[in-house]
């Protein structure tokens, strides 16, 4: 009886502390309505509590009545009473000159702790940026070792370079999810900036929770996680007819924790810019050319993302639940071939993609440190590229009309299409075994089946009849070291990577097609470790051994301008990484410098040959040795200066023995490259919590060779000429943030701009844009 008493007294008195805690959500930001991460937020007289994530948010549990203290370096503490009727709390804070010197403990930011990782990672923090007419791809060519190059204006093609490897030997992430097969109408070129909150890009070693066969590093771009609700809405205007529209939203009921996002974004150009000194032949048929100004008259771009999801968070079986759709489509007209002699005016390309999705999170799984990760989706694509028509044109726009059945592009007339399906699973499950040791494991399945078909052609002539379909299981498990109050951290780390293609070729003897099948079983490992020698200054040495399978383009082709290569090899390479970060604050200043020394010995490296004038393909290089050095320096006056300058110098050469081009640079890549910004910030400019900002922008390239350097002639030879342009960008925003506008100009000495041969992106030009941002 006494047991019993005891037992329902210990029940009443959890029912009575449970009824008597609730939950606190907040925001604290700057006087210009920016939100602040790391700030400090204590219970006052207990010494409990969190610190501001990235966005400046927070959460914390609470019992009666208690008054929070809210600090952070640079800032003026303040204290903000609550009770159960308090549920959201906004606190503004002022800037503070006189408390940078102070010493004090605050927790560091998301940015902070990836960059403290193990791994070889530079992370740009996109919040200062979000007001700027800007897409992915143009944040990602400031970071040190990446390159992006780019064959026109919006919605062309890219190749994206880290280090000297390129296209998909670098993958790409959106919150840890592989984008693989999003398809043209999803790539970074596409993602508004209004969206994500940070970048990390992983050079060489690739953590194990990503969970992909990332060769040459991989980037991971962040959106906003925050359970807090918001409306985002921009509108940008610019030069070439260009339009960039979105609108973000999130709602999320409080009392049951039902949840709601939208993202809905809209891309449209024209491209239609002027092209400077272009050789045009004469129209007298002498042969004879002209060198001229022309514009571009059949390059028009637009695409459109819709994406939902409705799930729930915080529930005892969930942190997060989410299932969504994306739906996403383009259509762009295609000006020229490989380079700007084939003109065309009638060929197009369309793509749509439908991907129903599930997201799942849940941390302290059944016990405590034990963390779970799970996302799927199914992707259905179809692609079209139409070239029907019978004419030849010039730059001019003026035409001829042929009577055989050949199209502008291809030898005969096509309207090719294919349709992708593919699935995708991943899971990454982690447990922290007390404070100095974790384990994690991650499992990642992939399918892609690809079918084509067109009515224009003879059966026999028509790529992907018969489903060419690729499957991948790559696994993971990694052991994680810290030592010394985590002032020595280390993990190692091991892969298996599996592959199975099949597809159809054709018989050299019967002409008949059969099926070919290829599998791949390899086994990959690695190391990183990290040192604090001093609390703002750290070494990283990291190495792996790992290896990279085909994508489904780079065996298939994409039955138009790239060909098929059924025999490509899984690519192989021994990355080893050192560097260096060290940042720290002077009283009112802070400087952040990064270095890093990469070293690679590939074998089998798969790269692009486009070499020929019209299609290309993808090839093996038996063996390559890449070495990249890189360096950064990032300077900060309060909350109103800032410069930053990074170079990279790389060298990437042919390392087979046997081949005639032993120890010649390898074709079409760019050896020296580098970017400076420079940014300066004016509080209360017209308006009380306002906040004006001026940022410059300068790219560098220097002069590379199209094709095998060793060869030919220096006089004779294709070159990408070197390359130094500057963009300009002035911000204004108010109201604590809810209302702002960009003026930009990209390009603003209007200098003649390469990034592939003969491939002129645009000159001058200027957009604004409008933005609307609304949250509790």
């Amino acid at each position: 009886m006494k047991k019993l008493l005891l037992y329902i007294a210990q029940v009443l008195i959890t029912f009575t502390v449970l009824a008597q805690s609730y939950q606190v959500q907040g925001i604290v930001t700057d006087e210009a309505g920016e939100g602040i991460p790391g700030i400090t937020v204590t219970i006052k007289g207990t010494g409990s509590g969190v610190s501001t994530d990235l966005s400046g948010s927070f959460s914390l549990p609470l019992m009666g009545q208690s008054i929070l203290v809210f600090s952070g370096i640079g800032f003026e503490s303040t204290e903000q009473q609550v009770d159960r009727s308090t549920t959201t709390l906004k606190i503004k804070l002022r800037s503070s000159t006189t408390e940078l010197s102070a010493v004090q403990v605050i927790g560091k930011s998301e940015h902070t702790e990836t960059r403290e990782q193990p791994f070889a990672v530079s992370v740009v923090d996109v919040k200062p940026l979000k007001v700027q007419n800007l897409d992915v791809n143009q944040i990602l060519g400031t970071v040190s070792g990446v390159r992006i190059r780019e064959q026109g204006g919006m919605g062309s093609g890219f190749d994206f370079s880290l280090n000297g490897f390129t296209g998909k030997q670098v993958k790409f992430f959106l919150d840890g999810i592989p984008m693989d097969n999003f398809g043209s109408s999803l790539s970074l070129n596409n993602i508004p900036v209004n969206m994500i909150t940070g970048i990390e890009v992983y050079k060489g070693v690739v953590p194990v929770h990503l969970g992909s066969d990332a060769l040459g590093g991989a980037v991971n771009v962040t959106t906003d996680q925050n359970v807090r609700n918001y409306l985002n809405a921009s509108y940008a205007i610019g030069s070439f007819n260009t339009h960039r529209a979105s609108v973000l939203a999130r709602y999320t009921e409080p009392r049951t924790g039902l949840s709601f996002n939208a993202n809905l974004f809209l891309n449209y150009s024209d491209n239609n810019y002027m092209m400077r000194d272009v050789e045009v032949p004469r129209s007298d048929g002498s042969g004879k050319l002209d060198t001229v100004d022309v514009r571009r008259f059949h390059d028009a771009y637009q695409s459109q993302t819709a994406q939902l999801e409705l799930g729930v968070v915080n529930k005892p079986f969930a942190d997060r639940l989410f299932v969504g759709l994306i739906a996403s489509g383009n259509e762009k007209e295609v000006q020229t071939g490989l380079n700007m002699q084939d003109v065309f005016g009638e060929v197009m390309t369309t793509d749509q993609v439908l991907i129903p999705t599930f997201k799942y999170r849940k941390s302290n799984l059944f016990v405590t440190g034990l963390d779970l990760r799970a996302y799927a989706m199914y992707n259905r694509r179809k692609a079209v590229r139409a070239d029907t028509s019978s004419r030849t044109y010039n730059w001019y726009g003026d035409y001829s009309t042929r009577i055989n059945n050949a199209g502008e592009f291809s030898y005969n007339k096509s309207l090719f299409s294919y349709d992708d399906e593919s699935y995708l699973a991943t899971a990454n499950l982690s447990y922290q075994l007390g404070k100095n040791h974790s384990v994690s494991v991650n499992h990642t399945f992939s399918q892609f089946s690809r079918v084509g078909k067109d009515p224009m052609r003879d059966l026999s002539e028509v790529p992907f009849t018969t489903p060419n379909t690729i499957t991948k299981n790559i696994s993971a498990l990694s052991y994680s070291l810290s030592l010394m109050d985590d002032q020595w951290k280390t993990s190692v780390f091991t892969k298996a990577f599996m592959m199975h293609s099949s597809t159809q070729v054709e018989s050299e003897d019967t002409d008949e097609f059969e099926e070919y099948n290829i599998q791949f079983l390899l086994n990959g490992y690695g190391v990183a470790s990290t040192y604090f020698v001093t609390p703002w200054a750290q070494v990283k040495l990291s190495y792996e051994n790992t290896y990279r399978l085909p994508e489904g383009e780079e065996m298939f082709g994409n039955g138009l301008t790239v060909l098929a290569n059924t025999t490509l090899e899984p690519e192989q390479s021994n990355n080893y990484n050192a560097g260096i970060l060290v940042s720290k604050v002077f009283k009112d200043h802070t400087i952040r410098f990064e270095g890093n020394y990469l070293y690679r010995k590939a074998s089998n490296f798969i790269r692009l040959d486009a070499s020929q004038p019209r299609n290309s393909n993808y090839v093996n290089q038996a063996k390559v040795n890449l070495a990249s050095i890189e360096g950064g320096v990032q300077y900060t006056y309060m909350r109103l200066l800032n410069l930053g300058i990074n170079v990279t110098k790389q060298k990437n050469i042919n390392a087979d023995e046997s081949d005639r081009l032993f120890k010649d640079d390898l074709p079409n890549q760019p050896f020296l490259f580098g970017n400076l910004t420079a940014g300066v910030q004016f509080h209360h400019v017209g308006l009380e919590d306002s906040r004006l900002s001026i940022n410059w922008l300068s790219l560098f390239v220097d002069q590379f060779y199209w094709k095998w350097p060793s060869q030919g002639t220096k006089k004779y030879k294709y070159d990408i000429p070197r390359q130094l342009s500057h963009n300009l960008a002035l911000s204004y925003a108010f109201d604590e943030g809810k209302y702002s506008a960009s003026l930009a100009c990209n390009n603003i000495t209007n200098t003649i701009v390469y990034d592939n041969f003969a491939m002129q992106k645009p000159g001058r030009s200027f957009s604004l844009k409008l933005s609307y941002f609304l949250s509790n």
